[in-house]
């Protein structure tokens, strides 16, 4: 209904003509079999050359002696002779000689596979396996032999045969010893065969994977397609971008219905706002689930744990953008802070993902669940959970924030974004249980300022560590002050507190109740990414014994400086209070010494 609120007449057909361009195009692409390719690539041939017959070379024959001056006049890409490819410095004509280098190099086992029995065709086979960090104490060292390996992986190169018993136990179906080398060659030759199935066409793609290997599988290196760059990116285009999408028109929905004041008429209703949020989302959430489900089939993963890993990424993005539909009136707002919000979000899940088997500080976002689930290997609780489980309480904000706000004076009021969340802090609090209201804030803020800060320390691994580790607790601290004094500043700009007794009691319950849940969800993620330098600079080990007493007295700072100053203060304050936070932070790990 809302497409054809937008797109009416004419305009619906040019649409849907655009989609199904689209979709043609997009599976020509996949399939490497895209028109506009053709004779993308001018070929100079030798009469030597082997033959090129693929669509997007056009190959034409050139003298050796004028090859030179013809390729350096950018008349043709490459030259090619029986022994060897001739090509320019540029992009073009390299690009054009890894394409012909591709080919050539596919053609080449094509007919080795044709001319050779397979096994000496193809005489190495690996099979991966991905086995579980054996149990160590902190601090101590581990070895793993090969012995462990064959016996704790079941299947390693020959099925279950434990070390030492290979030669007497590989038997054949009529009773007879196998050697060795026989009965590994046959148990993967189906999988070799299946690899060559793919070279049947040179303009086939590989099957989508994640990563190049799942668990248990034979590669023959010499058949192996590289793996394909950025998988991670590519799964947050397939799942997340389509999500995108479907909130985007939760959002402009949203939005339609405060300009035309429909919201009004609801709230005249007997329905409640957790009611009317939760309806207007449900449709695109639905949405939402199918896509996930439809992509999840299509790429043949598994069904049950993609809705598990992805419910939580939904319900995160839904959080953000009712955040963007409750705090903006018109279209042009909406627009921007979508885009930005698009932009934060994608960059959350995607570049964390990029460490996969790299750095465990991947598993602060859910897509490196999803690779994981594509390779087959299997997800802790604990990884699960330092994923999924800050996204759920950003949801539960949300919302909790969301229906407090849920009203004329606040939804169609006009002001800056700062002065928009500080009045929905203030719309949100029990204004005569202004303790009750800093505790709870306290602890439903913690997931923001956890998923920010791991998000800043996946980032600063781009810099130096000597810098990096400066640049990490400068910010983090900035956060957690800020988040912890937030709910006492917007009672100090509104008149709620009179004397500076209260001030001293809302800042302690305050950095209390954040010290309490920080260190529960610091329990969680220390079982995931212990060993980074960064998480043991602002979160793990000598952090788990930082006194109560140096959050109340860095949250004091700041907030006693904003009663003295008022709101205008409010950054010197935090200044001030991250200031000595960072100090002791930086003396816990050794900086001074």
């Amino acid at each position: 209904m809302r497409l054809r609120a937008r797109f009416g007449g004419k305009m619906v057909a040019a649409v849907v003509i655009l989609l199904a361009a689209a979709a043609i195009v997009s599976f020509l692409v996949y399939q490497q079999g895209m028109v506009l390719a053709k004779d993308f690539y001018m070929i100079g041939v030798s009469s030597s050359a082997p033959r090129l017959d693929d669509q997007r070379f056009r190959v034409i024959q050139v003298d050796q002696g004028v090859a030179g001056n013809a390729l350096k006049a950018r008349k043709i890409d490459v030259y090619l002779t029986g022994q060897t490819i001739f090509y320019r410095d540029d992009d073009r004509s390299q690009y054009a000689a890894g394409a012909v280098k591709t080919y050539l190099r596919t053609g080449e086992l094509q007919r080795v596979a044709g001319e050779y029995p397979l096994n000496q065709a193809f005489p190495l086979r690996v099979e991966v396996n991905y086995l579980k960090a054996p149990a160590k104490a902190i601090g101590t060292a581990s070895v793993v032999t090969v012995a462990d390996i064959m016996g704790s992986a079941p299947g390693a190169g020959t099925s279950g045969v434990q070390p030492g018993t290979l030669q007497s136990d590989l038997t054949d179906n009529q009773g007879q010893s196998l050697p060795a080398g026989q009965a590994i060659t046959d148990q993967s030759d189906a999988s070799v065969r299946e690899q060559l199935a793919g070279l049947s066409s040179s303009r086939s793609m590989p099957e989508f994977k994640a990563e190049f290997a799942s668990n248990k599988e034979v590669i023959v290196p010499s058949l192996m397609t590289p793996p394909i760059p950025l998988a991670q990116v590519l799964l947050a285009f397939a799942y997340i971008l389509p999500i995108f999408f479907i909130s985007i028109f939760f959002t402009s929905g949203f939005i339609e219905e405060k300009l035309g004041r429909k919201i009004n008429i609801l709230l005249s209703t007997p329905v409640t706002p957790m009611q009317i949020i939760i309806g207007k989302m449900l449709p695109y959430l639905g949405y939402s689930l199918l896509i996930v489900i439809a992509i999840t089939l299509v790429l043949r993963g598994n069904l049950l744990l993609a809705l598990a890993i992805f419910v939580p990424v939904i319900l995160f993005i839904f959080a953000i953008y009712l955040g963007v539909a409750l705090q903006y009136r018109t279209f042009k707002d909406q627009t921007f802070f979508s885009l930005l919000a698009v932009t934060c979000i994608t960059g959350y899940l995607v570049f964390p993902a990029m460490f996969v088997g790299i750095n465990d500080l991947s598993y602060v976002s859910p897509l490196t669940l999803a690779v994981q689930m594509y390779r087959g290997i299997d997800i802790t609780p604990y990884q699960y959970m330092l994923s999924t489980v800050p996204m759920l309480l950003v949801f539960v904000l949300a919302l909790t924030v969301g229906t407090r706000v849920f009203h004329e004076e606040y939804l169609l009021s006009f002001k800056p974004i700062q002065i928009k969340v500080r009045d929905a802090i203030y719309f949100a609090m029990d204004k005569h249980h202004l303790a009750v209201s800093a505790a709870i804030f306290s602890l439903l803020f913690i997931p923001v300022v956890f998923m920010i800060e791991l998000g800043i320390i996946t980032m600063a691994f781009n810099l130096p560590k000597a810098l990096a580790l400066g640049v990490v607790i400068f910010l983090c601290v900035i956060i957690e002050e800020i988040f912890k004094s937030l709910t006492v500043a917007v009672s100090i700009e509104h008149g709620l507190i009179k004397k500076w007794q209260q001030v001293v009691l809302l800042a302690v319950v305050s950095a209390a109740f954040f010290f309490i849940g920080e260190k529960l969800l610091l329990f969680m993620s220390l079982k995931v990414i212990s060993e980074s330098i960064f998480t043991a600079a602002v979160f793990a080990s000598n952090a788990l014994w930082i006194p109560l007493a140096v959050h109340s007295v860095c949250t004091l700072v700041v907030c006693l400086m904003t009663y003295r100053l008022g709101m205008k203060g409010y950054p010197l304050a935090l200044l001030g209070g991250s200031l000595l936070h960072g100090i002791y932070n930086m003396y816990l790990i050794g900086a001074f010494r």
